[in-house]
């Protein structure tokens, strides 16, 4: 008889206050990636703060809800046009009512660059309002590659 392994919990390796944190948070991070997938810059500043603030990888930089979605809508309408997101969680911590969030962005897709495929590093600040996780800071970029040069 067979037997199906369960997949690897996304969060395994943190430990259970930082995995509990990090499961709250995932939707968030999903339904953002959502957003980019359908270029809905609109629906995706809904998750962030009043105040929040936005640096794109490209350096344009947006503050408040109306600064945030023209970053957003400039990314969706450039770097992320026809392409798929998917976010992890790679490690969380709390600080007070907020939490800081290591996360991968992973991009799938025309846009993506050489092999179709693309991942950024995303720094992240939230908070929980009303309810619900809302983002306050989001700063994705690129690590740069090493010289090879001694």
């Amino acid at each position: 008889m067979a037997t199906q392994q369960q997949p690897m919990h996304p969060h395994a390796a943190m430990n259970p206050m930082s995995r509990k944190l990090a499961d709250e948070l995932q939707p968030l991070l999903e339904e953002i990636a959502a957003c980019m997938d359908r270029g809905d810059a609109a629906e995706a500043t809904k998750l962030f703060t009043e105040d929040a603030t936005v640096i794109s990888p490209t350096g344009l930089r947006g503050s408040g809800r109306a600064g945030v979605q023209k970053v957003l809508a400039t990314d969706m309408a450039s770097i992320l046009k026809g392409t798929h997101s998917h976010f992890t969680v790679e490690a969380v911590r709390q600080l007070g009512d907020a939490v800081f969030i290591d996360a991968t962005h992973e991009i799938a897709g025309s846009g993506a660059g050489s092999g179709g495929k693309m991942e950024i590093h995303v720094v992240l600040l939230a908070q929980k309002k009303g309810g619900g996780w809302r983002l306050m800071e989001a700063r994705p970029y690129a690590f740069m590659t090493p010289s090879t040069t001694h």
